[in-house]
């Protein structure tokens, strides 16, 4: 997520909008990454990117230097259009993949400004018509998690898109559930086997302790590092635990 200096806007009007859009689509054909969503509101920006060629670091430095560097020009300005660095999170499963996709495509309906599928600043509409100018490739990887038939598919990931979410993932993707409500969850599983949380690093725990991280990734869409963070299980373990489940 991007978001403007003092929260300022960073759009101020359409050409804003279609320049920005240019420079990431530009970026991209270079190969440079891969674009899975985005959504462009008044003040901040979200993107859900995957890495090729360059790291997120360098990616987001490319494109924040290309669209300030018009921005500036455009409204004979100087200094920071941007609030300090990019903030991202890591998407570590098909679940959360699409969970994301779904908030940033959201925001404009949560925000009252305009619906999830009509919102012309946003991948969404990309995706539902399957075709056209802003369609990307990467949208078929997606759609095809829904089904291989195109049609269906969109009507899938259409219905998904419109069910109201009360996912609040960060203002930069945090996790779709509150901090508590994991905790609770954690409590509950671990108390009907008869174990403390503390103790869930313990050897003899181990199967347990699979059974929860496994759980956890498949019934909250919950990220890798939020696990590692709310069960203070290794991050790595957890890596392990998920590829060999």
């Amino acid at each position: 997520m991007l978001r403007g200096n003092e929260r300022k806007d960073i759009f101020i009007d359409d050409e804003d909008r279609m320049r920005f859009l240019d420079v990431l689509h530009t970026k991209r054909e270079r190969g440079s990454y891969y674009i899975y969503s985005y959504c462009l509101m008044d003040n901040h920006v979200h993107l859900v990117l995957k890495e090729s060629n360059d790291s997120i670091s360098r990616i987001m430095r490319r494109i924040t230097t290309s669209y300030v560097g018009y921005f500036n020009r455009k409204y004979k300005r100087v200094g920071h259009l941007f609030q300090d660095r990019y903030k991202s999170e890591n998407v570590e499963s098909d679940s959360y993949l699409l969970t994301v996709i779904r908030y940033v495509h959201q925001n404009p309906g949560k925000a009252g400004i305009a619906k999830t599928e009509t919102y012309p600043w946003s991948s969404c509409s990309g995706y539902l018509r399957g075709t056209g100018d802003s369609y990307l490739p990467e949208f078929a990887e997606i759609l095809n998690m829904f089904s291989e038939n195109r049609n269906v598919a969109i009507e899938g990931f259409k219905k998904f898109h419109m069910e109201f979410s009360q996912e609040a993932c960060m203002d930069v993707m945090e996790d779709c559930k509150s901090d508590d409500n994991h905790e609770a969850q954690i409590q509950e599983f671990l108390q009907i086997r008869g174990i403390a949380l503390m103790d869930i690093s313990k050897p003899e725990y181990l199967d347990t302790r699979k059974e929860l991280i496994i759980w956890l990734q498949e019934n909250t869409a919950v990220s890798g590092r939020k696990l590692a963070e709310v069960t203070g299980i290794n991050r790595e373990t957890i890596r392990k635990i998920l590829a060999n489940k």
